[in-house]
């Protein structure tokens, strides 16, 4: 019988065809293996090493954009990839093509099925979805497969439910009894010593490569043993090998270490977890499942741009049930550019604590094993001896549409969504700790987002929003950053209207909902605000930024002075916030005479303003009655009138009535 097996770019989709060979391996003693698979990624050198034989194709990831250039290099390496996969459908001749999923399976699943129309290929495909949320190839190839396994039963939704069997997860057999003792002793590790073990999937995780550089001077400090698996990612902004090894050199670790080893790669990453007490890890379906079938603790960082959030979700109800604890990654700023990073020094404050705290560990551990577990390869194999016998599964009962176990993925949805959650928990301060992490994890997700066209579901826009919402004071800098920015864009943002990397309906929404939603008061908040009044170039921030200063703000010379040069501002919508502003906070009679030049002015907004700040000032006692005394009859007689009125007559003859009556004016009356 001659299996085929492809699937690759990541360890998720390697991994469990390698377990699923492997279990056919021992009970079918005349199966036949060939992978196929990419030269550049995982799989290349992954699966010679477990004894399979492999051959190369052409393939690249689909480009999520609409951009015409991606699209005809991901056609035109495709057709290659398709024309090379039928070469060696026909040297081969398989009987069952398993397929894992991910970009490399693509030129197998497509040309099996162009060669299968005109009978050139009898194959039978057997697709595994590993996520409850399909990736986009397993949707579309899921068309072309006789029987579809799945991890989570929701993900059969995708499919049709007559070809659909769920089969959980295919764990590596060497993951359910690890033996901590031999680990520590073929690793050469002290049986006494706490052991971190971190890693961030096949291909690394900057974000926690970064946080754990950051972190070893204090792991050290406390004595900790730390296996840091730095995965062999290169692109063009980051080496993960090479990038290490600067960090470390430049932290005077070059060279071996009793206390910390850099591992490109853990091809026996089953003694690594066997030896560790804790696993720092990202939050992909087949690593959890691993991490709870050996009962290992764990400390999750979910991958933030994960399809559906899905990683969140697993890191979720993995601390839920007690097996894990979540750190979430952060919006940081760096060089006028926002990105998604994880903080190493409350990395750092996290595994101290657990590893401090063997009780915990021990419970985290127990927790972990009492998840429900499927044997899933046994499964998985009686899945592919039907098929071969021409035997269907009993077709899924799914009721639609489905029941939404995560948050609202739209924008804006999203915002109402936790809008409606503070108030229903009775504010901010009364959420559970968990779950206020979790939303603040959502804004930080939203704030790193790259893209740029902001209007009207902006995700960036609606971070920001969410920062005031959470009352998430320690994004407040952040603000302060994107509100300050003068760096260029290019010129095809400033072709669609925008001036810098950051657009002006973002900058606007950090002063009207960021800061004033923090209701920030402090020096730094105050100098960005009086330098967006006064230099900005869009009208709508220089105009809520001195509705701000109004609102937050007490008055001083420096507030004062540039409220006032706000009133010669180009904007009317400006000029009338100024005045607004002016009237909250100014205590400076001598301003009338600068009011006084818009008695007269064509503008009915500005003479609106000027007489609201007028009566301000008489309520605040800036002003005496008989200051105002002869400039009524002016102002009233050049007032036009309307029908229905403007609220402009009304403030004025009420202005009049107190002036001329020589009584201040009560708030209550206004």
């Amino acid at each position: 019988m001659k299996y085929l097996l492809t699937g690759g770019g990541t360890g998720g989709h390697v991994y469990p065809a390698l377990a699923i060979a492997n279990e056919i391996r021992q009970t079918r003693t005349d199966a036949e293996f060939l992978y196929v698979g990419h030269r550049d990624r995982l799989d290349a050198w992954v699966v010679p090493e477990q004894g399979y034989p492999i051959r190369f194709v052409r393939a690249r990831s689909f480009p999520r954009t609409r951009s015409l250039v991606p699209l005809l290099r991901f056609a035109s390496v495709l057709a290659v990839g398709v024309v090379q996969a039928a070469f060696i459908l026909l040297r081969y001749r398989p009987q069952i093509i398993i397929s894992t999923g991910g970009f490399v399976s693509a030129p197998i699943l497509f040309a099996h099925g162009a060669m299968a129309k005109v009978g050139l290929s009898r194959a039978r495909v057997f697709l595994y979805e590993p996520n409850a949320y399909p990736g986009l190839l397993n949707q579309i190839t899921g068309r072309l497969a006789q029987r579809i396994g799945v991890a989570f039963e929701q993900a059969g939704r995708w499919f049709d439910a007559k070809r659909v069997a769920v089969v959980g997860y295919p764990v590596r057999r060497s993951f359910l009894n690890l033996d901590r003792l031999a680990a520590r002793e073929k690793l050469g590790i002290d049986q006494g010593r706490k052991v971190v073990l971190a890693f961030g999937g096949s291909g690394g995780a900057k974000a926690i490569n970064e946080a754990v550089l950051e972190a070893l001077p204090r792991w050290q400090a406390a004595g900790l043993e730390v296996i840091h698996v730095t995965g062999r990612y290169k692109g063009p902004d980051y080496d993960a090998v090479a990038d290490t090894e600067a960090a470390l050199a430049a932290m005077g670790m070059e060279g071996e270490c009793d206390w910390y080893r850099r591992l490109d790669y853990a091809d026996h990453i089953v003694d690594l977890v066997a030896a560790a007490d804790l696993v720092i890890c990202r939050a992909g379906a087949g690593t959890l499942t691993e991490m709870a079938v050996s009962g290992t603790p764990t400390l999750i960082v979910p991958l933030p741009t994960s399809a559906e959030d899905h990683q969140a979700l697993n890191a979720r109800e993995m601390e839920r049930i007690g097996a894990a604890q979540v750190l979430y990654q952060e919006a940081f700023w760096d060089s006028a550019f926002i990105y998604s990073g994880l903080d190493g020094e409350k990395l750092a404050q996290q595994v101290l604590a657990l590893c401090a705290d063997e009780v915990r560990l021990q419970a985290m551990s127990a927790a972990a094993k009492t998840m429900p577990k499927a044997n899933s390869l046994e499964l998985i194999t009686a899945e592919l001896d039907g098929l071969i016998a021409g035997q269907r599964p009993p077709a899924l009962r799914l009721e639609l549409p489905s029941a939404q176990s995560g948050l609202p993925t739209a924008p804006n949805a999203l915002l109402r969504w936790v809008q409606a959650r503070v108030k229903e928990v009775g504010g901010v301060e009364a959420m559970e700790r968990g779950e206020l992490a979790y939303l603040r994890y959502q804004a930080d997700r939203l704030l790193a987002s790259e893209g740029w066209c902001e209007i009207p579901l902006g995700r960036r826009n609606v971070g920001i929003k969410l920062v005031a919402v959470l009352n998430y004071q320690e994004r407040l800098s952040l603000l302060l950053h994107i509100l300050t920015d003068r760096t260029p864009t290019g010129w095809m943002r400033r072709f669609c209207g925008g001036d810098f990397c950051h657009g002006g309906i973002i900058r606007r929404n950090v002063v009207e909902y960021g800061l004033r939603g923090l209701g920030a008061t402090d020096t730094q908040t105050r100098a960005a605000l009086l330098n967006a009044l006064d230099a900005d170039p869009y009208f709508e921030v220089r105009a809520w930024s001195a509705q701000a200063l109004g609102e937050m703000f007490t008055v001083d010379d420096e507030i004062d002075s540039a409220l006032c040069a706000a009133l010669d501002d180009s904007a009317p919508e400006v000029v009338v916030q100024a005045l607004s502003a002016l009237g909250k906070i100014s205590h400076n009679p001598d301003l009338l005479a600068r009011l006084r030049l818009f008695y007269l002015h064509p503008n009915w907004q500005f003479r609106e303003q000027v007489v609201l700040v007028l009566i301000e000032f008489l309520q605040r006692g800036v002003l005496e009655p008989a200051q105002l005394e002869r400039d009524l009859d002016q102002v009233l007689i050049s007032m036009p009138y309307f029908e229905p009125e403007f609220t402009l007559g009304a403030n004025l003859r009420e202005l009049a009535e107190r002036v001329r009556a020589g009584l201040p004016l009560a708030a209550s009356q206004r």
